[in-house]
Parts: structure tokens; C-alpha cells; sequence
């Protein structure tokens, strides 16, 4: 029995722009198939992979906050001088 799952996402798929495409999660093998509309190429990634993409770009945008944080927080204190 394969288990899969078919979505309809909007997002920026394969261009700079975002467009509709269809994402298919292959639970029994580990990958997610990305095919943007009205395109023949599909991109095939293994699971791991996404979950490390969506980690690293989850953690960069965490340090970003930060140091808009720290950042704001230093131009107050010299601002209070």
C-alpha cells in the first residue's frame, strides 16, 4: 500500500514569483515531490532534507530577531544619553 499525500500549495516554487504547484509526500519511501502548474520538471527531495531546510531557515530567522532586538535595544541606550 503506498501512502501519499497530493497538496495544492501557492508559494514560490521554482521562480523568484509565487505560483500554485502540487506537492506529493511519498510517506513509504521518505520524499516530497514538488511540480509547479503548467511545468514538466518535478524536483524530488528526501524528507530529511526538507525537515533540514525548514530547521536552518526556522534558526536564521531566530538570530535575526535577535539581533534586530539587540540592536534596537542599543540604539535606545544611546539614544537616553
Amino acid at each position: 500500500m503506498t501512502r501519499q499525500v497530493h497538496l495544492r500549495v501557492i508559494g514560490r516554487l521554482d521562480t523568484g514569483r509565487v505560483q500554485e504547484g502540487t506537492v506529493t509526500i511519498r510517506r513509504d519511501l521518505g520524499l516530497v515531490e514538488v511540480r509547479p502548474l503548467r511545468r514538466r520538471r518535478s524536483y524530488i527531495l528526501p524528507l530529511s532534507a526538507v525537515a533540514e531546510m525548514v530547521v536552518s531557515r526556522v534558526v536564521r530567522a531566530e538570530l535575526a530577531e535577535r539581533a534586530k532586538t539587540k540592536r534596537l535595544g542599543r540604539a535606545a541606550r544611546r539614544s537616553a544619553r
